[in-house]
């Protein structure tokens, strides 16, 4: 297990980022045991807040097959049914649309979240960090505002592969002007 200490503070990356990030696949893992309604987590993100055009994929890390649909937020309009999803495999699905999408298992209805697809979202890169991993920082909205509430993810990649790094320890803070720090909170990332 990668085990990293990184502290990300969102004033310095505004200001200092220095490579502009793509928008790639984000990866949202089935936990093991998500059959399971007494377990406390079913995914590893149950709400994910994406750009406009990025894919979604959900990989299954349980043991058994699992299934998931997705319909607008109006619950009405079916956007995807993903077929059985086998153990180590996955279903990706392109969010061309803004707007709010819910998720779930039509197998396990406790197993269910949603996708907030926006085109005000900005992210940037910190490339080559101590042990080969790059830091990726997204936000939206992309100018916050005082009082708004602004949603924040993010990714630990390989440097060389660009893939995920899951289980990485990290504090992320945000600090004023003044370099004060007016929130922290230590974090462990999940995913594949």
């Amino acid at each position: 297990m990668l085990s990293v200490i990184a502290t990300i503070t969102f004033v310095f990356l505004i200001f200092v980022i220095v490579v502009p990030a793509a928008y790639a696949e984000d990866i949202n893992t089935i936990i093991p045991c998500s059959s399971n309604h007494n377990n406390p987590i079913f995914f590893d993100t149950s709400s994910y807040y994406v750009q406009k055009g990025q894919h979604v994929r959900w990989f299954n890390a349980d043991d058994i097959n699992h299934r998931i649909i997705a319909t607008k937020s109006n619950g009405k309009e079916l956007l995807f049914d993903s077929g059985l999803i086998k153990p180590n495999g996955s279903y990706s699905y392109n969010f061309n649309n803004i707007g709010s999408y819910n998720f779930s298992s039509p197998i396990y209805p406790w197993m269910k979240g949603n996708v907030s697809v926006t085109d005000d979202m900005s992210s940037g890169t910190i490339r080559h960090l101590k042990d080969n991993v790059d830091v990726k920082l997204a936000w939206t909205p992309i100018t916050p505002k005082v009082g708004q509430t602004t949603h924040f993810k993010i990714i630990f990649l390989h440097k060389n592969t660009e893939l995920n790094q899951p289980h990485i320890d990290y504090v992320f803070s945000i600090n004023n002007l003044m370099n004060k720090t007016v929130y922290q909170k230590g974090l462990h990332s999940s995913g594949e």
